[in-house]
């Protein structure tokens, strides 16, 4: 009988050895875990659209990293697509006019040509203005693209305006300014890690007698928007290529 009375306390020493070793481990896993960034964050915190975030939530998201996929589906969403008119040097044009059409579509192909050199983009995806509704919020649209199974959503806007300067002596002048605000959205976490906001002109003049005002005005306009959209091309590239 004396024997398994001696051997409780050997029992009761091991224990206690072995839960101090666990819980030496996970301290050291847990501060070699946050020397290297933060934790992952690998959902989104943002349930409900008209609840405010947590106090913690909002530290997680502050601290936390975001893991952007190697090889990432991209979708686009133009916000400038809700008006369905433009305004080329005062003219109006109806959105089914065969000239605004040919130059929204070469608005497009400038960006997606730039954003295809992209070594992590693996697919470029165009959301359709019927997926998304107008006015619509940064949760319908992080819906709508988990719809067309995309990681990432590009939303950009493009606004221009053109000045024109009439000269006696030489060749009239007009000159467009492109404004362009974007923001890239990771839809697995609702995160915004890229935004960015820019500016590009361009100074047309006018060639031949046989050109008109509005012709120069729209040339002008065209070569603005086309440059502000190579360059968020060029911007998101270069963000994707940060480690």
């Amino acid at each position: 009988m004396k024997t398994p009375l001696l051997l409780i306390p050997l029992v009761g020493l091991c224990l206690v050895m072995a839960c101090t070793a666990h819980s030496t481990s996970s301290l050291t896993q847990s501060s070699a875990y946050s020397q290297n960034g933060g934790e992952p964050i690998q959902k989104s915190l943002f349930n409900d659209p008209d609840r405010s975030i947590s106090e913690e939530d909002i530290q997680r998201l502050l601290s936390g990293d975001i893991q952007l996929p190697e090889n990432a589906r991209l979708a686009i969403y133009n916000v400038s697509a809700q008006s369905r008119s433009r305004s080329y040097g005062g003219t109006y044009y109806a959105w089914n006019d065969e000239e605004y059409l040919k130059t929204q579509q070469g608005y497009v192909d400038s960006l997606t040509s730039s954003l295809a050199r992209s070594e992590r983009i693996r697919k470029i995806t165009l959301m359709p203005t019927l997926m998304s509704g107008e006015g619509a919020s940064i949760t319908q649209l992080r819906e709508a693209t988990v719809r067309l199974q995309s990681d990432l959503l590009l939303i950009y806007s493009v606004k221009s305006d053109i000045y024109y300067r009439y000269k006696v002596f030489s060749a009239d002048e007009a000159k467009a300014f492109a404004t362009c605000e974007a923001l890239l959205l990771d839809i697995r976490t609702g995160l915004v890690p890229y935004s960015t906001i820019f500016t590009r002109e361009q100074l047309a003049r006018k060639k031949t007698s046989g050109s008109t005002i509005e012709e120069v005005r729209k040339e002008a306009e065209r070569q603005a928007v086309t440059m502000a959209l190579q360059a968020l091309g060029e911007g998101v590239r270069e963000f994707l290529k940060e480690p």
